[in-house]
């Protein structure tokens, strides 16, 4: 944290009890604020954005990951580096593409000795246009580059939650792979394989390289799942839909709704199951596919449209059999 206040007017102290306005904890798996930990690798750290959530400001770290600090050691995880990050996410700032930034989605090693530390000049700019600077700063141009006046930040639909991540140890590869189903979930995209999911943010950045998994995330689905066949966000309610098989889930964000799964019966779909599904957000419908076919829904009324299930082929570019 003195990184970030020794450049702006921004103060911090230490205090005891829950009033604080940055809780710091090392926990480990469900911690009770809807982003568990996933065990060693993976999601290392998450922090959330200042606002008038119980959470905001608070930080935490996985206390399942070998944890370094002012140690040569590059297979450890280091705590500053880390943590420097976070705070900076505690403190309204969000991932940035700038390759000297420490705001970077990614993980990039350790960052040298923690007393030596400088933030790199981006990073200055960003948490100087949040909070000004502090007085006893100088806020010279970087060298080498013209004066100029620097652009406001972009706050748009601020995410919750921000997690430095780990390069990835197993799982499938996205690159060269099929997805099973693809979603686009609270302007985020979801992208599944397997037992796996990535999940690429509205500033299309991948919160971690390493995928993680479906049934933990999303509690509820049978922890033996080995794929999902689809995947939507209902119209209307803005609830999570999941189909395996012959059967059907609905979240609330990531938590199961009571009574389910239940049978794909319901919607009027085929015994087989399906094989993809989207909405289509021109006329507010979800569109299901199955083998050389398709059927258009209506989740506001719960039924199934009239003069459906029509040719696939009718969707130009799409392949004649999906599955």
């Amino acid at each position: 944290l003195k990184v970030w206040s020794d450049i702006t007017p921004l103060n911090f102290h230490e205090v005891a009890g829950s009033d604080a306005d940055i809780q710091i904890d090392f926990t480990k798996a469900d911690h009770n604020d809807g982003y568990p930990f996933d065990g060693p690798g993976g999601t290392v750290a998450h922090a959330f954005f200042p606002g008038e959530r119980f959470t905001a400001g608070d930080t935490h770290f996985d206390d399942d990951e070998a944890w370094t600090f002012r140690s040569p050691d590059s297979h450890g995880m280091d705590l500053f580096a880390v943590a420097v990050h976070e705070f900076g996410h505690a403190i309204g700032l969000v991932h940035t593409s700038a390759m000297e930034s420490i705001m970077r989605p990614y993980y990039q090693g350790p960052v040298g000795d923690p007393l030596k530390y400088d933030l790199p000049y981006e990073d200055k700019v960003r948490v100087w246009q949040l909070y000004g600077v502090r007085d006893s700063v100088s806020h010279t141009n970087k060298p080498g580059r013209p004066s100029q006046t620097p652009e406001p930040p972009v706050l748009l639909d601020l995410p919750e939650n921000r997690s430095t991540i780990l390069l990835a140890r197993d799982g499938p590869d996205r690159c060269t792979s099929h997805f099973d189903a693809v979603a686009q979930i609270r302007g985020e995209a979801f992208f599944f394989k397997g037992k796996y999911f990535w999940r690429l943010t509205r500033e299309k950045h991948l919160v971690s390289l390493r995928p993680a998994q479906i049934h933990r995330f999303w509690r509820g689905l049978p922890t033996n799942l080995d794929s999902i066949d689809a995947v939507y966000e209902r119209p209307g309610d803005h609830k999570i839909v999941f189909f395996k098989g012959l059967k059907y889930w609905v979240f609330k964000d990531n938590i199961v709704e009571e009574g389910y799964p239940r049978p794909i019966s319901d919607f009027g779909l085929p015994t087989e199951g399906v094989d993809a599904a989207f909405v289509w957000l021109h006329n507010d419908k979800t569109y299901f596919f199955k083998d050389k076919h398709f059927w258009r829904y209506d989740d506001h009324l719960r039924r199934m449209d009239l003069g459906y299930p029509k040719e696939s082929i009718l969707w130009k570019g799409l392949p004649a059999q999906l599955g």
